[in-house]
Formats: structure tokens, C-alpha cells, sequence
């Protein structure tokens, strides 16, 4: 090998070794492949008779060929966690929704004349009801390097009082969405979700429609032809997420927001299942069209 040969070989591994630097956050498999894709440009360039110097000026420097990459990847700078604000976000709204519910709607059968609580402590207790949505805004004030701990310790208070008694059984909304600012955001790390996540978030969100029609069809219940046009949708839409359709998880979040209202104005013996139904709905909704959402239409948080 001449000199000549030596100092170009040594541009090209230059080139590649910083590009493979910048691109650890990619799975092995994505960074080998573009990594393939340099080599091969840097082999075409050469049989062209052109400088290794020229055909990484074609490329761009290091940084801004990396860039791009994560770009069309699904990794530009920010992205997981412009995901983790909007779902975290999100469980402080839901906390915030569900302590206005619990305190100003829900009867709690502890009391007498099954007032609500607010009529029977006054407004201190809407203060009190509201502490978990404190709890869920916390990690997004936080320094940064508190933030993830500080988020799982949220999302595990939310969880207990998601899974206790009466009227706090309500707060599984927020909880929910607070697993899902952690798992989203590593779960999508690397681009959109795999298949296996897809049908898991497919899968639940056609769970609700599926125990629908399973009541319907053993006579636990009457479903009109609507109902059933409903329940229909909601299997197609389920259908859609599997395949990886972002908007079909908009759709899903926005129905679970409308169950979640009705379940707030008909206040009864299965408020607490519809609610659940609505919470999981959202969930997945969300979850669904923040992770697969195109790299320049991430939602902002």
C-alpha cells in the first residue's frame, strides 16, 4: 500500500469512527447498516476517481451527517423527551381531572346521605384531593438528574392510591399515564415501537370493545345497532395501532377522553369500570401517537 493509499484509508476510518461515536444511541443494527452505507459512498467515491476528502464533504461533517441519520431514524435531539413531558403532563392533568371528580361528583357511600365530599369537609378536601397531581408534576420541575428517579417515585405513590380503597381507586388514571412517561420513552428510543409493542397497544385498546360485546352477547346487557357500530370501530381502530398508524392512536386517546366524560355525567354502579375502560383507552391512545409520530411532528411539551 503506498502512502497515498494509507492517508486516504486513514481519512475514511476518521470519518467512520467519528460517525460511529455519534451514533451509539442507535441499536447495533442501524448503526452497522449506516455504517455500510458510508463505506459503500466512500468506495463509490474512489471508483470515481474522487479524494476520500471529497466524499465527505458530500456527506457533511460528522455532526451533521449523524444528525440527519437520527432524523430520518426517529432520534432527533430531544424526541424521547419532549414524549416523557407530554405523557407526564398528561398524568397531572388526569390527576388534576380526577380530584375535581372525586370531590365535587363521586358519592362516597361512607357518608351520610351519599353527599359529596366536598359538601361534606368543605373545599379543604379539593386541596387534599389535588396533592397527587402535585406528586405527578414534581419530576418535571426537578433537575434533571433527580428526574428519573423522582418520576418512578411518582408513578409508584400514584399506583398505590390507583389500587386503594373507594373513591381514590380513581387515581389508577394518573398512574397509568405516569408508567407510561417512563416505559414510552425507552421503549421508542431507538424509532417507532416493534411489532410485538404495537399489538400489545392494539390489543388493549380493542380490550374495552371486546368485553362490551362479550356483555352483550351472553345478555348481560342490550346493545342497539349503534352500539354495536361502536364496539366495531373501536376493534378497527385497535387494528390500526397494531399496523403502527399514528392516528389511530389519536383517535383511540380521544375516545378515551369521551368515556371518561360520560363516566363523569352518569355517575353509577360501573362508573369505576368505564372509568378504567377511558384510562386505558388514553393511555394507549397517547402513548400510540407520541411514539410513532414522524421525527419533525413529535408533539411538544
Amino acid at each position: 500500500m503506498t502512502e497515498r493509499d494509507t492517508m486516504n484509508a486513514n481519512a475514511e476510518e476518521t470519518y467512520l469512527r467519528d460517525v460511529g461515536k455519534r451514533l451509539r444511541s442507535l441499536t447495533p443494527e442501524q448503526r452497522d447498516a449506516v455504517l455500510d452505507d458510508v463505506r459503500a459512498h466512500f468506495a463509490d467515491a474512489a471508483d470515481a476517481g474522487r479524494s476520500p476528502e471529497q466524499a465527505a464533504e458530500s456527506l457533511g461533517d460528522p455532526a451533521q451527517f449523524t444528525e440527519r441519520v437520527r432524523a430520518e431514524l426517529g432520534h432527533d435531539a430531544g424526541r424521547t423527551d419532549r414524549m416523557w413531558r407530554v405523557l407526564q403532563w398528561l398524568a397531572t392533568g388526569a390527576a388534576v381531572f380526577t380530584a375535581m371528580f372525586v370531590s365535587f361528583l363521586w358519592p362516597d357511600e361512607s357518608l351520610p346521605g351519599l353527599d359529596s365530599q366536598v359538601e361534606q369537609y368543605g373545599f379543604g378536601i379539593v386541596l387534599l384531593n389535588l396533592l397527587p397531581a402535585l406528586v405527578a408534576a414534581l419530576p418535571i420541575f426537578v433537575p434533571g438528574r433527580a428526574r428519573k428517579v423522582t418520576a418512578v417515585a411518582a408513578a409508584v405513590v400514584l399506583t398505590v392510591l390507583g389500587v386503594t380503597g373507594n373513591a381514590t381507586l380513581f387515581y389508577s388514571l394518573p398512574a397509568m399515564l405516569a408508567w407510561a412517561a417512563l416505559a414510552v420513552p425507552a421503549i421508542a428510543r431507538h424509532g417507532r415501537p416493534a411489532a410485538g409493542w404495537r399489538i400489545a397497544g392494539g390489543a388493549l385498546a380493542i380490550l374495552p370493545a371486546v368485553l362490551l360485546a362479550v356483555g352483550g352477547l351472553v345478555g348481560s346487557y342490550e346493545i342497539d345497532p349503534d352500539g354495536w357500530l361502536l364496539t366495531g370501530g373501536f376493534i378497527a381502530v385497535g387494528a390500526l395501532i397494531m399496523v403502527g398508524r399514528a392516528w389511530a392512536g389519536a383517535v383511540v386517546a380521544v375516545a378515551g377522553v369521551a368515556v371518561l366524560i360520560v363516566a363523569t355525567l352518569d355517575v353509577g354502579m360501573i362508573t369505576l369500570g368505564i372509568w378504567w375502560a377511558g384510562g386505558v383507552l388514553l393511555t394507549v391512545g397517547v402513548s400510540h401517537a407520541v411514539a410513532h409520530a414522524r421525527p419533525g411532528q413529535a408533539v411538544r411539551g
